[in-house]
């Protein structure tokens, strides 16, 4: 097995020990695009022959295109995590979980606090514990970097990560324990970023373009729910001879293409698109066909599952396409374009080639890899596996899901899942099952053993013992 899967890497072994540069000699804008529930196959430079994807298009047409790149998890908040800190989501949390212990014993107010009070402050004191740990915009400002955050964003305040300016200021908690708060803890004000203004973001651009580095978080709720595009982008598929959620899916997805092709224009009317890498990944994966129908009249994202979530394989399984996204590196006429199908990326290893690129040493050993040098056309040494972890799985009585112990494994040629909970496994063929249609588990044991085997080393190695919660 190769190291990158259960092995550490270092960041500054990988590294190439200097930054890339513009032609005026400083490091690049860094923009990171973050899809949010968008599903692998629907891009049209994946083949997709319905949805409308331009942008995106031109991304992949002029820049390294990874279609094999996988989250750390099935949802959004450990992924998120996992981008800003590059620690796989078990790691944050065994990071986490002391720190939010210690500021308990050492808070004099709380045992006098109320069960929903002490709620209250977990909950605020497991977003702020993001201020312990080592973030992109942290490390990037010993470059002098500036940094902004608009966009999904869990962790109460962008502040906490050591953002420089964002659209996400902090939770208001007074509506803490209604139905509003949940809007709250997904990014607040920042989740109007794309589907309201893009305002916030030209006016940092304006400020700090010409003088700084930028490092650029652009995660709009798109194309989440609600499924609410304008006429605009919805008036493309109403004549179509497709699903309605379909309709109302790649609406949505038109909704985000057209923003990352305004913020592309803008960086080029500032002068700025080719000192600007672009980098793109979802946070989990989706599931929804031109010909599958998950609507009916009375659906609502509280009691249809696979309304809410895209499909039995979709948002929160432990499917490929549960957990596959493509990843997209674009630098205008800097990097040389091609399309890997080959190579297995993880989230993990989009911290490293951030720090890579900007000439950011971190000495702390990582799980991700740069990939930097093959960015640059050079080749690098191949992963064989990777293995995922979720605390959640599916269920149709309750649309977040239901606690869990799951992981997936997968190969090149193999897609693993492991129910721990209920002791069900799966084994997918992905070069010819892509849709994971038929289970051969019973067909290769000796297979499904050693991937057993294998999540087992992976769970000893990274300190997990039982189930641990992920996703708070």
């Amino acid at each position: 097995m190769f190291a990158s899967t259960l092995g550490l890497f270092s960041t500054s072994l990988l590294a190439s020990g200097s930054a890339l540069i513009t032609t005026d000699g400083k490091p690049p804008h860094i923009v990171l695009l973050i899809g949010d529930d968008h599903g692998y196959p629907y891009f049209g430079f994946m083949g997709d022959k319905h949805v409308l994807t331009p942008a995106m298009d031109t991304l992949s047409a002029g820049g390294v295109t990874y279609t094999q790149g996988y989250a750390t998890t099935p949802y959004c908040r450990p992924s998120l995590r996992a981008l800003i800190t590059g620690l796989h989501p078990i790691q944050y949390n065994l990071k986490k979980n002391p720190i939010v212990e210690e500021k308990q014993k050492t808070d004099p107010e709380y045992k006098s606090l109320s069960k929903a009070d002490k709620m209250m402050w977990r909950a605020v004191q497991d977003a702020n514990a993001l201020s312990h740990f080592e973030t992109l915009p942290r490390l990037l400002k010993q470059k002098g970097y500036v940094s902004w955050q608009g966009g999904k964003w869990w962790e109460n305040s962008y502040k906490t990560a050591g953002f420089d300016e964002g659209m996400t200021y902090g939770w208001d908690m007074s509506k803490f324990g209604t139905d509003d708060f949940f809007h709250e803890m997904m990014g607040s004000e920042g989740n109007e970023l794309g589907r309201e203004t893009m305002q916030p973001l030209y006016d940092f651009i304006d400020a700090y373009g010409e003088e700084n580095p930028m490092f650029i978080w652009y995660g709009p709720m798109l194309p989440h729910t609600p499924f609410d595009a304008p006429y605009k982008y919805s008036k493309y598929f109403e004549h179509k001879n497709i699903s309605e959620s379909a309709k109302m899916y790649y609406s949505n997805i038109a909704w985000w293409d057209d923003g990352v092709g305004q913020l592309m224009d803008y960086f080029e009317q500032k002068g700025m698109l080719e000192d600007t890498l672009f980098i793109y990944i979802s946070d989990n994966g989706w599931e929804q066909d031109a010909d599958v129908e998950y609507w009916k009249p009375g659906a609502t994202y509280q009691t249809d599952t696979f309304f809410a979530n895209g499909g039995e394989k979709g948002k929160g399984g432990l499917y490929e396409q549960s957990l596959r996204s493509t990843v997209l590196f674009y630098w205008k006429n800097q990097i040389q374009p091609s399309f890997n199908d080959q190579s297995l990326v993880s989230m993990l290893d989009l911290y490293p080639t951030i720090l890579d690129v900007a000439g950011v040493s971190r000495t702390e050993a990582l799980r991700g890899r740069s990939l930097k040098p093959q960015l640059m056309g050079h080749q690098i040494e191949e992963r064989t596996q990777l293995i995922t972890y979720s605390d959640n799985r599916r269920s149709k009585d309750h649309p977040m899901g239901k606690p869990h112990e799951g992981y997936a494994l997968t190969t090149a040629r193999w897609h693993f899942i492991w129910d721990k909970s209920d002791g069900v496994d799966k084994l997918f063929d992905r070069t010819v099952d892509p849709k994971a249609n038929h289970d051969l588990s019973d067909q290769f044991p000796e297979l499904v053993q050693r991937f057993k085997e294998d999540v087992l080393s992976w769970k000893e190695e990274l300190g997990m013992e039982d189930r641990l919660v992920i996703n708070q």
